[in-house]
């Protein structure tokens, strides 16, 4: 038996890339588990020792008998000029992935002597510098050799720049003769570089501006390489079959149903093994320790020599031996020459946490529900509150599993590995990964068997007593199921979608069904509201002042408004044929929702208002001005209802190529409504500029108020963190990533909870992404390392947010003032708690959320949720907006125009901006053209 495998790179690399490697680099559980253990040295939590870098400014004068513990707060806010808490703000880095980066002076001083040639002396010299490099030091051999291969040999004459502090770097570079001194900050201070080390890596990393100047002493020789190939490289290997890996983890039921950043995690942990017609794969009684996947060719496993079922592309085995932690019941052996991949059990538990075993049950449960055909209704998220009652059986095939006279609806089973059989006539009656006797089982049936049920071979079953599944939930399975559908139903409707769960489903508990006959008035123009309907079944017709307007059907809704005001109908509904509707009244809405909601929920009928137009709108003030464009404040001429609304001028939009980041910050905030995030109710555009009408955020930036508090205690941490997890976890579940995360780009509003703004940043992505963009201090270190990253990256900055809400300073690189300073500590340092902080569960949580390695880090909401610091803590009340907010930002009154202008009459009296495209070639511009025409 034998395998081959990259180290720290996903499965995909091809197979020829594979044989190239040295015997040498032979798979074993032990390695990986070494890999694993090398992640999380690292990740080691200490206490602050006497005259840390950590203390905070108040901290200090408390070591110095200056300030008392009550005084703390008082400190902290004494000093909003210094670090951490009291750090100044900061921009994100950002490299647009469609566009090269300009070339600067630092090209013109490099002269090529060879391109992609060297000897073994200097392959050996590059290859020892990326070993010895912070972020290239994981990087497989292969990748390794494709960028030596990248790189090209200069010179430079002596006393030369090769680049100034404040230029765009596009250039890495490894030092093979001469001498080069880096200056930084007004030749404060000065670095020699020596033979065979590197600079400039901030290129590979950001293409950001230079923090230092490099300077030649002498005639100098290098090795370099652009930006772009470096990135190429790297994207490429970490990209390769991606979609293929994640198919596969897609195939295994107790894979299936965990979280997709788990899975996007996974695939970077999986290992390609090469195996020879006739290598044993595993044998009958070894430990188990793995779990394996056919990728290609066929396994026969066997019991006693007599082959039992024969595996092929896709099919895994290894679950049983995982799940109940036994030895191998089978041999299986390759058939013919295959390819599998394999993961550990070390890595399963790192990933998923020591209760890896009872999450794995619950996917494989969760999945034979969703893939059963009368089931695949049914709520799978229900059977977290059950989960409880399921017990694994571990069968032989000398057992038998279910007698006759079995009654087929008393037990929920699940067949997991093997197959279930009829004693007599040997048929199957539940293969692996199916639910045993569905029909009867929805239906309630009191049939029984008039023969024995047998496993076949071994065969490893989970069940639950129905009876007492049913009672937990409350209700039959037809009941549950049409629960769930009137629940799902409500959520798409626009102003009740973003109600928790326990709302929708008290609304559930309180709806009645009406039946109207052909020609019925379901309601009459002109009468109080008191109810809003959806359709259940049938059609009905709209009509105003008598007129016809037009008609809805099935799942279709009206008469919303009734739920927050009591107003006079503005139509007459009638019924269409027989119809039947669910409806709400007014009483019942008001008991369970309260006011912040009841607002929340007012507001978004305004904000659903697509039609409004420019003509529509009011000037009242100007609030600013944002990245892109002035803000103003502007009111609709017919209810007031107040927007903000931003302008970017035509002319800013073709000079600063803005067109691929307006297109994607629209399409993502176009798709989200949220209590947490800022909404967009459109774009608009005239001749000259683009607007985008938004939601009015009246408030407060987190990043002020919380140097207003000062540190922040347990409560007032929850509210923020939860508020933050919320919001991302909605955003995650869409599939976009935010990636910056800060105080910066979160207000606190007037009733005091959060809006995440701010969406420059933003992507959708499938599972995951290699461009490397945030603010520094807040970046994951895979997202600096990049080799590719997914959602997980913003729940390592929200974490990185609540150690800063308690210790005033962030735990990597507080202290530290170059981009490249902060890169280092984040992937070098280990996690140091001030003196103060004396929390052990939050310095747990801390741990677990900002460590390290991606696979064993806290990224899922749900072990975030149900975490012991979160213990207590009302998650239902925050997203219904019913917790007390522990600050409300005393705000001033808007200082608005007295006298009302249209605002397309204010735009005009700032003056037409003419358009300056002298600087664009005309196939460009052809094309900013064709977009802005588009848009």
């Amino acid at each position: 038996m034998g395998s081959k495998c990259f180290h720290n790179v996903p499965i995909s690399e091809p197979d020829q890339l594979v044989n190239d490697l040295p015997k040498d680099d032979l798979l074993s559980t032990e390695r990986i588990d070494k890999k694993l253990n090398n992640y999380n040295k690292l990740d080691t939590i200490q206490e602050e020792k006497p005259n840390s870098k950590m203390s905070t400014p108040s901290e200090k004068l408390k070591e110095k008998n200056l300030l008392s513990p009550p005084q703390i707060n008082k400190g902290i806010k004494k000093h909003n000029d210094s670090s951490g808490h009291l750090r100044k703000k900061q921009k994100n880095f950002f490299i647009n992935e469609k566009e090269e980066l300009k070339e600067e002076y630092e090209k013109s001083v490099l002269k090529i002597i060879q391109k992609h040639n060297r000897n073994n002396q200097d392959e050996e010299l590059i290859e020892n510098c990326l070993k010895k490099h912070f972020f290239m030091k994981d990087l497989d051999k292969q990748a390794r050799k494709e960028i030596i291969k990248e790189m090209s040999l200069v010179s430079v004459q002596s006393n030369t720049y090769l680049f100034k502090q404040g230029g765009i770097g596009n250039y890495f570079y490894i030092l093979k003769e001469g001498s080069i001194e880096l200056i930084s900050r007004n030749d404060s201070s000065k670095q020699k570089i020596k033979i065979g080390e590197s600079f400039g890596e901030l290129a590979l990393l950001h293409g950001a501006n230079r923090y230092q100047s490099a300077l030649t002493l002498s005639d100098c020789y290098l090795w370099v390489m652009e930006r772009k190939n470096f990135r190429k490289i790297v994207d490429h290997i970490t990209k390769m079959n991606y979609e293929e890996n994640k198919n596969f983890i897609e195939s295994i039921p107790i894979l299936a149903n965990i979280h997709h950043t788990q899975k996007t995690i996974l695939c970077s942990f999986l290992y390609k093994e090469n195996f020879q017609e006739g290598d044993f794969i595993v044998k009958k009684g070894d430990p188990a320790h793995c779990l394996y996947i056919v990728k290609e060719g066929e396994v026969d496993c066997s019991l006693n020599g007599k082959v039992v079922r024969t595996l092929r592309k896709g099919d895994n085995f290894g679950e049983r031996s995982i799940l109940v932690d036994s030895m191998r019941s089978l041999d299986c052996i390759a058939k013919t020459n295959c390819v599998c991949y394999s993961v550990s059990t070390s890595t399963l538990k790192s990933m998923l946490g020591d209760n890896f075993r009872n999450l794995l049950y619950l996917n494989f449960i969760k999945s034979a529900f969703n893939r059963s055909k009368i089931f695949s209704r049914f709520n799978v998220q229900l059977l977290d509150k059950v989960f409880h009652l399921f017990k694994p059986l571990n069968l032989k095939n000398t057992d038998i599993a279910y007698k006759e006279n079995y009654l087929k609806s008393s037990k929920i089973v699940i067949v997991i590995d093997g197959h279930l059989i009829n004693k007599i006539t040997r048929d199957i009656v539940a293969n692996r990964g199916t639910i045993l006797f569905q029909y009867e089982l929805f239906q309630n049936s009191d049939e029984t068997t008039d023969f024995d049920i047998i496993p076949q071979p071994d065969c490893l079953l989970i069940e639950a007593n129905t009876k007492e599944f049913l009672s937990l939930l409350g209700g039959s399975f037809k009941e549950l199921m049409a629960q769930t559908e009137l629940i799902k139903s409500l959520s798409k409707i626009s102003i009740l979608k973003n109600l928790p769960t326990n709302k929708l489903e008290y609304l559930v508990q309180v709806i009645s069904e009406e039946k109207f006959e052909d020609g019925d008035n379901i309601v009459t123009e002109g009468e109080n509201g008191d109810k809003f309907y959806i359709i259940k079944s049938g059609k009905v017709d709209i009509f105003i002042n008598n007129k016809y307007i037009r008609t809805l059907n099935e799942k279709e809704h009206f008469g919303e408004r009734a739920l927050f005001f009591h107003e006079k109908r503005s139509a007459t509904i009638k019924a269409v044929g027989e119809v039947t509707v669910f409806s709400i009244s007014h009483e019942d809405f008001e008991k369970n929702i309260e006011s912040n909601m009841k607002e929340y929920l007012m507001n978004r009928l305004y904000l659903q208002d697509n039609v409004i137009e420019l003509k529509d709108l009011l000037f009242k003030m100007p609030l600013g001005t944002g990245n892109y464009g002035n803000v103003s404040l502007v009111r609709n001429k017919k209810n007031k209802f107040p927007y903000a609304i931003k302008a970017i001028s035509r002319n800013q939009i073709n000079a600063e190529q803005l067109h691929l980041n307006l297109e994607l910050e629209r399409s993502i905030l176009l798709k989200i409504d949220h209590p947490f995030i800022v909404k967009l109710v459109k774009s608009l555009k005239d001749k000259n500029n683009v607007y985008f009408l938004m939601e009015y955020i009246k408030g407060k930036e987190l990043f002020d108020v919380i140097r207003d508090i000062g540190l922040l205690n347990k409560p007032q941490t929850q509210f923020y963190g939860a508020s933050l997890m919320l919001a991302v976890d909605y955003l995650h579940e869409r599939k976009f990533i935010f990636r910056d995360i800060k105080p910066e780009n979160v207000m606190v509003i007037q009733n005091g909870y959060l809006k995440l703004i701010d969406f420059g940043t933003a992507k959708e992505i499938s599972d995951r992404t290699n461009t490397i963009i945030g603010t520094p201090h807040y970046m994951a270190p895979e997202v600096i390392l990049g080799e590719g990253y997914s959602f997980q990256v913003d729940i390592w900055s929200i974490a990185i947010c609540m150690y800063e809400f308690v210790c005033g300073g962030v735990p990597f690189g507080e202290n530290a003032e170059e981009p490249m300073d902060v890169y280092l500590a984040i992937v070098n340092d280990k996690m140091i708690f001030p003196n103060f902080c004396k929390d052990s569960d939050f310095k747990l949580l801390m741990q677990q959320m900002l460590t390290k390695n991606p696979i064993s880090r806290m990224s899922k909401f749900s072990q975030i949720k149900n975490h012991i610091w979160f213990n207590g803590f009302n998650w239902e009340d925050l997203i219904s907006l019913n917790m007390e907010a522990p600050y409300k930002p005393s705000l001033k009154k808007d200082k608005e125009e007295k006298n009302d202008i249209l605002f397309v009459d204010y735009i005009k009296s700032l003056g037409e901006e003419k358009a300056n495209n002298s600087k664009i070639d005309p196939k460009t511009l052809a094309e900013y053209n064709n977009w802005w025409e588009k848009f």
